[in-house]
């Protein structure tokens, strides 16, 4: 299995919303996918951050993961090098609108 779907699988484990995955391999030589997700609350937020961490280590992955943002942020990106994954409570990814970004780039939609 491949980092790209050990990340899928464990984003959807814990529940999110609204998953899109960007292939930016077009657009930037820095990194192969983008992921958005929402979560309904904090504490979701950081069970699908610390998920994805559990998830790569076990499925024998040596890469670096990076995060950017404490127990209280209603934004976590998680930096894995080639994917880097934000996971936004709803309301702020509304504020963000991260998404309109990538509006050029291959997504594949994943939703509950």
């Amino acid at each position: 299995m491949e980092l790209k779907e050990v990340v899928i699988q464990a984003i959807l484990e814990k529940k999110a919303l609204d998953v899109r995955v960007y292939d930016c391999r077009s657009l930037t030589p820095f990194m192969d996918y983008v992921i958005v997700a929402s979560t309904t609350n904090l504490r979701q937020n950081n069970a699908i951050a610390q998920n994805l961490k559990d998830r790569i280590r076990e499925a024998g992955f040596d890469t670096e993961i990076r995060m950017e943002g404490k127990a209280d942020s209603r934004w976590v990106l998680v930096d894995l090098k080639e994917i880097v994954v934000h996971l936004f409570v709803k309301e702020e990814r509304q504020v963000y609108q991260l998404d309109r970004l990538y509006t050029d780039c291959p997504v594949m939609e994943y939703d509950l």
